[in-house]
């Protein structure tokens, strides 16, 4: 694979094959999306129609006899199953969150891994959007002094779920398996701290399992966070992250969702909202390319898929390995037990 296009295989054509893979993949010309594999017939025409050269297997042992990577993208609870196979049959691994629905799989993927020598990519696409990488270099470079604390939100209004999985916890569903391991993989990602303790109580509704989650936790570094979820409110992804010379609020649902406060700084006052606004103003030409172009998410995504065709050529270490993507489930099993939840 270290020369010409990556034959890809996509196990599984749900929601997130179809509305953020595959327009992503149409970008990356490094990647051929060479076959497509679901058990439901629905699913697979409609992925097949956003890709209509790729053979059709509704057997996803099958497709792995005809590609050189494989995304797994289907309901959680056949993840580190299918994971492995496709590491048996000499593939790549595109792995989606959440990496695995039980830790014990975890270690077994990991063995697998190790045996075929081939990348595993945990695809937390977030890691690759081009706020979340700012705020990194910003952190990483002392901006913000020592980091004391994070909020997180992380809502949407869900519509009700059209797979039946994304209900309940034992197939993978919950703000806690579905949206909590985002955040928490950023936590790490923007602070390259450990969650070493959490805190949780969830709230069901009468069409989710875990609808409503708030979590507090501590870093390694000493610093507190928190972070509220949910399925039944309005959009926000957010993460605050609190310095002690100064604090970052990262909106990865705007354009121009990276604000800096300096210690002393008030952001009521006029001198303050007058900067926001000129710094609004700067960024609205490159925002209104960026929307025209599908917004922040799609571009992470798009990236997430140029980073692996590096890694399956050989020229890229994973961003997100499996051991990340296990850090993330960790402190999930970690929030369940807290709330006494069980799978």
């Amino acid at each position: 694979m270290k020369r010409g296009v990556i034959r890809l295989g996509i196990i599984g054509c749900g929601r997130a094959t179809r509305i953020h893979h595959l327009p992503a993949l149409r970008r990356t010309p490094e990647i051929e999306v060479a076959a497509l594999a679901d058990p439901d017939p629905g699913a697979l025409a409609a992925a097949a129609r956003l890709a209509p050269s790729a053979a059709l297997f509704q057997d996803a042992h099958e497709l792995l006899a005809h590609v050189d990577a494989a995304a797994v993208a289907t309901p959680t609870p056949s993840h580190a199953e299918l994971a492995a196979a496709a590491l048996e049959a000499g593939c790549a691994v595109l792995l989606e969150k959440p990496a695995v629905l039980r830790l014990e799989e975890g270690a077994r993927l990991a063995e697998a891994a190790a045996r075929a020598g081939a990348p595993v990519l945990v695809g937390h696409n977030a890691r690759w959007h081009s706020l979340a990488v700012r705020a990194r270099g910003m952190i990483a470079a002392g901006r913000l002094g020592r980091i004391v604390g994070l909020r997180s939100t992380y809502t949407h209004a869900h519509p009700p779920p059209g797979e039946h999985w994304h209900r309940w916890r034992s197939g993978g569903g919950g703000v806690l398996l579905n949206d909590a391991v985002h955040h928490f993989d950023l936590w790490r990602f923007l602070t390259g701290a450990e969650i070493e303790s959490v805190r949780c109580h969830t709230a069901d509704s009468s069409l989710f399992e875990d609808d409503t989650a708030s979590v507090s936790a501590r870093l390694s570094n000493g610093a507190l966070a928190t972070c509220l979820l949910s399925f039944s409110t309005t959009a926000q992804s957010e993460i605050e992250i609190f310095g002690e010379r100064a604090s970052l609020l990262l909106s990865l649902y705007r354009f121009d969702g990276l604000h800096l406060t300096s210690r002393g700084e008030y952001p009521g006052s006029l001198s303050f909202r007058v900067r926001e606004v000129a710094r609004f103003l700067r960024a609205l030409p490159a925002g209104v390319g960026e929307f025209r172009r599908g917004g922040g998410f799609d571009a992470s995504y798009s990236a997430m898929w140029r980073h692996f065709a590096g890694c399956c050529r050989g020229g890229a270490k994973p961003l997100c390995t499996l051991d990340d993507g296990m850090a993330a489930v960790r402190a999930v099993f970690a929030c369940l037990e807290s709330a006494g939840r069980r799978l």
